[in-house]
């Protein structure tokens, strides 16, 4: 019973069989404490009773210097059998086994360590079967051929310790490094990918411990459905490795849940030595935080992309080390520059801004210290001939010399404001020349007036008409752009003048309906050369006259007509050469620029001022209005 003292009560049955044995064997624990032995193992060792050594650590019972090689021979062998739960064979081993005090006794040993395993399968014991060697060193002196042979045998021995010793300890390094390596990897073998080996970082990454022993759709029956085993299937069979790139797996989690992870990972084939394959190395990394960086940094961009876009903002990077400007979609749009090739060079851009302009945008570039361009440049561009408007706002990187580096921006189209701008002058001037030319009309109209008239009462209805009829002159050109009849046109404009009616001859030559922009732009050159011919010209003078005639040709290919109106001044003051170089007669030639086949011709002629009309009708009418004559 002493002998499996420190063995569980259900083993006791086996004591008469391991008593019996021939064989030496001792059993440890798992902290290498001696468990128990047999008769003949005691019998190798030189002790009588097992008192002296079960109970005891190995070490203790048989103590040898930490540093010697017997010590790291056999405790490397125990430490392979615990870390492997696989035997262990020692070749040859010197060991000392007398008892404490007496004269060392070196023999030499072989032994096998077996792994004793409970019914979990897991190391419980470790049984030890030695054997005596020694009687080879005695056979070294019977026989010079019986030396050599166990010289031979002996170093062999050793050899095959060594390099078992070399060999274990590489194989320990490479299991550390394997488990601490940073990326995950796995080893399968087998046609249904069995997991030989998995390292920490493949377990944390699918949640699980438990894979070595189980197939890849065993261990992770969730990933079966998402293409993965179909992936190890081809590599297995074609031997052709892959790689994958940011690829989406779910993955299972305790409590039913699910987890969604990207990872960059490479299957690579493992071949024997006849080249078959008999295996997959799996290696990789989990790169959900980059995928979700980059996810959130496209969305950011996208978003940037649209407000810049929704705000007609264009964006650029100048780069002026290689003189090339790469931009967004809407600043190529802006500049009309080429989809193709990413980098512009610098040249094609200026190239496109107005030479005023570029010498302003190279100097903020250049000049000065500071790290922002002085905001707003406004620049034109001149692009085939038609100037259009750009604002440019930037930033100067200066390198750590201070000099400029890139230019880092955004430009927008400021063409409509600036049209909108150029309107409203024009606009505005348009209208103090418009009220000048009623002041000066109802100065002329009071004067005529009052110098005709045979009394107060007849002034006062007299002038009334008059302010009337200019007032619907003025009615007309106020409102705005509608369609109106070109005779309606001329005779509300001469409305004001019919004091003037024998001055005035007027020849008709049909009628048409004019478009809203056309009706505008000639009632307002009528108006002005109505007013400056009471100011300075034929009818200013008591003589003077003014013809109006006019032709409508219909034009089939339009289903519309050609109107040519004639203008001529006779009998009044001469004309200077100063005449024609005002806003005035700017008005006038500008009255038609929006047809296309429109113009307005005005000539400052000796005898008096002359202005021909050539413009589009919508549609002829058929009865023109009644003829004025004086």
């Amino acid at each position: 019973m002493k002998m499996f003292s420190k063995l569980a009560a259900d083993d006791l049955d086996l004591k008469d069989i391991f008593n019996a044995s021939a064989n030496a064997y001792v059993i440890l624990t798992r902290d290498l404490v001696i468990a128990g032995c047999n008769e003949a193992y005691l019998k190798a060792v030189g002790r009588d009773d097992r008192d002296e050594i079960v109970g005891r650590p190995m070490f203790e019972a048989f103590p040898a210097d930490p540093a010697s090689d017997e010590y790291r021979i056999l405790n490397a062998s125990f430490s392979r059998v615990l870390a492997t739960n696989q035997p262990d064979h020692v070749a040859l081993i010197p060991y000392n086994t007398s008892r404490p005090g007496e004269p060392p006794v070196v023999r030499f040993w072989s032994a096998t360590h077996m792994p004793l395993r409970n019914k979990q399968g897991e190391l419980a014991y470790i049984l030890q079967h030695t054997e005596d060697v020694t009687e080879l060193q005695a056979l070294r002196e019977r026989s010079a051929r019986a030396n050599m042979a166990e010289s031979s045998v002996l170093a062999r021995a050793q050899a095959v310790q060594t390099a078992s010793d070399r060999l274990f300890g590489e194989i320990a390094l490479m299991r550390d490094l394997f488990e601490q390596a940073p990326g995950f990897i796995a080893v399968l073998t087998g046609p249904n990918h069995v997991f030989q080996l998995a390292n920490d970082a493949y377990r944390r990454l699918v949640g699980r411990d438990a894979l070595v022993g189980l197939s890849v759709a065993e261990a992770l029956p969730e990933v079966v459905g998402q293409g993965f085993i179909d992936i190890l299937d081809e590599v297995w069979q074609t031997g052709a490795p892959y790689s994958g790139q940011g690829l989406p797996v779910f993955l299972s989690r305790p409590g039913g849940r699910s987890t969604l992870r990207h990872v960059d990972f490479v299957y690579q084939p493992i071949r024997d030595t006849q080249g078959e394959v008999t295996g997959i190395f799996v290696q990789g990394h989990d790169v959900t935080e980059r995928w979700r960086a980059q996810r959130d940094l496209q969305r950011q961009t996208d978003l940037l992309r649209l407000a810049q876009e929704g705000g007609g903002f264009g964006t650029y990077d100048w780069d002026l080390q290689r003189r090339t400007v790469r931009g967004t979609r809407l600043f190529r749009e802006l500049l009309q520059l080429p989809a193709e090739p990413e980098d512009v060079p610098v040249e094609e851009v200026l190239n496109r801004i107005h030479p005023d302009d570029v010498s302003r945008l190279v100097d903020q570039v250049s000049g000065g210290a500071g790290t922002s361009i002085d905001m707003p440049l406004e620049l034109r561009l001149l692009i085939d001939g038609r100037i259009t408007w750009i604002g440019a706002r930037g930033i100067v990187v200066r390198d750590v010399h201070g000099q400029p580096e890139r230019v880092l921006g955004a430009v927008h189209d400021l063409t409509q404001r600036k049209q909108i701008e150029e309107r409203l002058d024009m606009v505005a001037r348009e209208s103090a020349h418009r009220v000048k030319n009623i002041l000066t009309i109802m100065q002329i109209v009071a004067e005529n007036t009052l110098r005709r008239a045979t009394s107060i009462e007849a002034a006062r209805k007299s002038l009334g008409d008059r302010i009337a009829a200019l007032n619907r002159a003025q009615v007309r050109i106020l409102a705005g752009p509608g369609d109106s009849r070109l005779d309606a046109i001329v005779r509300d404009t001469f409305a004001i003048t019919y004091q003037l009616d024998d001055r005035i001859v007027i020849d008709a030559g049909g009628d048409a309906e004019l478009g809203p922009r056309t009706s505008l732009g000639l009632a307002l050159a009528l108006h002005e050369l109505i007013t400056n011919a009471l100011k300075y010209g034929a009818l200013s003078t008591a003589k003077g006259k003014v013809y109006i005639n006019w032709t409508v040709t219909p034009c089939p290919e339009t289903e519309g007509a050609r109107v040519t109106l004639d203008w001529r001044e006779a009998g009044g003051p001469p004309v200077t050469g100063a005449a024609g170089k005002g806003f005035g007669s700017m008005l006038i030639r500008n009255s038609l620029a929006h047809d296309p086949a429109g113009r307005a011709d005005w000539v400052a002629a000796p005898d008096g001022v002359r202005c021909q009309f050539v413009f589009s009708a919508k549609a002829v009418v058929a009865e023109a209005g009644e003829e004025m004559a004086g």
